[in-house]
């Protein structure tokens, strides 16, 4: 059985240093007071970026569900926005009851929505999800010749030695990511047979952080010290006893909800709308609360990990 503890880590502070290098604060069990904020929304401009969703929950909800949630959020777009938040790739990750991840995703297609892609690619193999990690995506312009292809597509699996798998799904640019990817010269990367995504950085770099030093809060810490640029990545972390679902932002991005409740379950997404609208019932039975609402284009700072067992 799947088991998740409620309390996040804590995590210490160290000098604050400027917004979009390295945001910081004194983490403890109180998730109020997990967010740096600097109290400014960004007006003007465009953030042409993902969407991300995700959950940990003790009963499954149905794909059906899910792709619902997914199709909403790909085509979400606030009246400030000039684009939604997806329409060019989508994917999902689950983890199984024994620990194993299964990955589909999709590229850009002819249809209006790759979410509904993703949907017939999955075709019946799983009905339904306790752990799940989501994506939808709006690449940079740079990035636009790759939509067509699904290893361009989110999210993204590496396995490390001994038996360590990193799933990572993202909302952003890695401003830094050949800096990073030079450090791991030897990784291989899925998204150089199409034109390296930035994002695909993300789970090699943090595997080699837990490599290291063998401590999933210096992980963590690092990896969000790290990454330059508006970001924000949702990362689960399985190895053969436990697992780690892993939330960071900087910067300004689409947003982040995050709503936990007592039983130790939680739900994030880049918008709650879809979230609100589709597991209303769910929200309302489980006594889920918000507890972590960084609103689009406002620049904050987070990082928070919810560590799990399997019993």
């Amino acid at each position: 059985m799947f088991t998740v503890a409620c309390t996040p880590t804590e995590f210490t502070s160290t000098k604050p240093e400027t917004l979009g290098l390295c945001l910081s604060a004194v983490f403890v069990a109180q998730h109020e007071k997990l967010l740096v904020r600097t109290g400014k929304v960004i007006l003007g401009g465009t953030l042409e970026m993902c969407g991300i969703f995700g959950f940990i929950l003790k009963n499954p909800v149905s794909m059906s569900r899910v792709f619902q949630i997914l199709k909403k959020l790909e085509g979400s777009k606030y009246p400030d926005e000039a684009t939604p938040v997806g329409g060019y790739g989508a994917g999902i990750a689950v983890m199984l009851q024994d620990g194993n991840i299964i990955a589909e995703k999709v590229g850009k297609t002819d249809e209006d929505s790759p979410v509904a892609k993703l949907s017939e690619a999955v075709n019946g193999r799983f009905a339904d999800a306790s752990v799940l990690l989501g994506h939808v995506r709006f690449p940079s312009d740079e990035l636009m010749g790759t939509v067509q292809f699904r290893e361009a597509a989110q999210p993204y699996v590496e396995t490390f030695q001994p038996k360590l798998t990193i799933v990572s799904v993202h909302n952003g640019r890695v401003q830094n990511f050949a800096e990073l990817k030079e450090k791991l010269k030897t990784h291989v990367f899925e998204s150089d047979k199409v034109g390296f995504v930035d994002s695909e950085v993300i789970p090699h770099y943090f595997g080699e952080m837990l490599n290291q030093s063998e401590n999933v809060d210096a992980a963590v810490y690092e990896l969000w010290c790290a990454l330059k640029g508006s970001n924000v990545v949702a990362l689960l972390q399985v190895d053969e006893e436990n697992a780690f679902l892993h939330l960071i932002h900087k910067g300004k991005t689409r947003g982040l909800t995050v709503w936990t409740n007592e039983r130790a379950e939680v739900i994030f997404c880049s918008r709650p709308e879809p979230v609100e609208e589709e597991l209303k019932e769910l929200l309302a039975i489980g006594k889920f609360k918000e507890k972590i609402s960084i609103k689009h284009k406002e620049e904050a700072g987070l990082k928070l990990s919810f560590p799990a067992t399997f019993a």
